[in-house]
């Protein structure tokens, strides 16, 4: 597994899906490719899709605040999901998310602390 780092868009809104007791969070982040020859700026043929799943609160907050089209900064880490298929072996890897935020290079934001309830104390048995 290799440490990943991409930004880009959505292509869809995410996605969550249950596996077992958790939830998983599902989407691919579309990532424009280019290149420098000289000062001349030279698109790629089309965008790499980076496909991210991000578990638990993580993916919780990823679920009800991202929508299709917003662009994001995914950092985790990448592992192969490699299957056969029908016409021989499909590749793919999947970045599984540690973080996941707005970037602020083409949005703005209003970040909101997300509350947890305070802990609660057990009771003190009686003659303590």
């Amino acid at each position: 597994m290799s440490a990943r780092f991409v930004t880009g868009r959505l292509s869809a809104d995410p996605e969550v899906q249950q596996a077992g007791r958790i939830q998983i969070t599902k989407f691919t982040v579309l990532e424009n490719t280019y290149e420098y020859r000289g000062d001349e700026r030279i698109e790629g043929h089309q965008p790499l899709a980076h496909y991210v799943e991000a578990k638990f609160e993580l993916g919780a907050n990823a679920a009800s605040s991202l929508r299709k089209g917003h662009a994001v900064i995914v950092a985790g880490v990448e592992r192969d999901a490699s299957f056969e298929g029908r016409e021989g072996t499909v590749y793919r890897r999947i970045i599984d998310a540690s973080a996941i935020g707005p970037d602020l290079a083409h949005a703005t934001a209003a970040v909101e602390p997300v509350r947890r309830a305070p802990a609660t104390e057990e009771p003190t048995p009686a003659g303590s």
